[in-house]
């Protein structure tokens, strides 16, 4: 119970400094909240909602508006991105989801800018099942599987990949991933997805906000 605990304030909290962030970021490029529901495919409730702290954003979401801004997912994230570019810079590492039974994606680094190129770590329990909208034109991800079996769902394509396996994807379509046993599967992704605002159809992972939005 406590982890659910944790999990639950932790996902209150990000929801509340992204409300925090959509709202500055909004008005500091001079968008409406119609322009940047246009800009994101998300509708203008949705939006209102989320400047609102009323619901917090899965991944998907954070993607759009990520694009929206032309910014990286880290940068809308934190509120003072880094503008000194080292040949060494520590970035941190951000639970963007979790599941009821278990299933989490970290992600522990990413480039600043328009172009996304980002570094995952995923837990996908048995009986869990991440589905995803499509990313935007030509997005590659590299996946590896570090522990038990992962089923992968490109479209119609389908492959299994077992610990030690590894595989490209072209995720501009939808696609999902699944633990292909009934044990955990633990795998790393890397995500290139260049920069330029999305199509309004597009969005980079799947979970939609839960319950109604106004």
């Amino acid at each position: 119970m406590t982890n659910v605990t944790e999990a639950f304030d932790a996902e209150q909290a990000l929801g509340q400094a992204i409300a925090a962030r959509i709202r500055d970021m909004r008005r500091d490029q001079n968008l409406t909240l119609d322009r940047l529901a246009k800009l994101s495919g998300l509708s203008k409730g949705t939006v209102v909602a989320l400047e609102q702290g009323r619901a917090n954003p899965s991944i998907g979401i954070l993607c759009r508006l990520a694009a929206a801004f032309s910014l990286s997912v880290a940068d809308l994230l934190n509120e003072h991105p880094s503008t000194v570019r080292l040949p060494i810079e520590r970035t941190e590492t951000r639970r963007l989801w979790t599941s009821a039974k278990g299933s989490s994606a970290q992600l522990h680094s990413s480039t600043s800018g328009r172009t996304m190129f980002e570094l995952w770590s995923w837990v996908m329990m048995p009986g869990d099942v991440f589905s995803a909208d499509a990313h935007s034109p030509d997005t590659r991800e590299l996946i590896s599987v570090s522990q038990g079996a992962l089923s992968v769902v490109v479209g119609t394509h389908v492959e299994i990949l077992s610990e030690g396996e590894s595989a490209r994807l072209v995720t501009d379509q939808p696609h999902s991933y699944a633990a292909a046993s009934d044990v955990p599967a633990h795998f790393t992704m890397a995500v290139l997805e260049r920069g330029g605002h999305r199509n309004p159809g597009h969005s980079s992972t799947a979970a939609k906000i839960q319950g109604h939005v106004p």
